[in-house]
């Protein structure tokens, strides 16, 4: 199982670098490109529920590993012609993590995964 968890962490991964490095993301299909900032969210909430069950890392270090790669996405953007970067992603990026932190907390004992601090 855990590595289906990885797979899916490394997908996600790119998908999200992906969709992040797009010169014309109004081109997006309505569903995905609905609000910038749910997507942000729904994105790291989902990196970090997929990097909990994928390893089992503190919490603190899940939080630091994907903030540093939101920085890294909004930094990217900054010197893209068509994008920019935007503190209000990474802002959006935090609260997904602060959400995905709350669920690891409240269901990681009932999956059987160690607690972490």
């Amino acid at each position: 199982m855990t590595f289906f968890f990885r797979f899916s962490l490394f997908i996600a991964v790119i998908a999200i670098s992906i969709l992040a490095f797009l010169p014309d993301y109004s081109a997006l299909p309505p569903i995905v490109s609905l609000s910038d900032l749910i997507n942000h969210t729904a994105a790291f909430t989902v990196l970090s529920l997929l990097y909990a069950l994928s390893y089992s890392h503190s919490l603190k270090r899940i939080l630091l590993t994907l903030v540093a790669y939101g920085i890294f996405i909004e930094t990217v953007q900054a010197f893209l012609p068509t994008r920019f970067a935007s503190i209000e992603d990474v802002v959006a990026d935090s609260v997904g993590l602060i959400v995905g932190m709350v669920f690891i907390k409240v269901f990681r004992p009932v999956m059987g995964q160690k607690r972490m601090a």
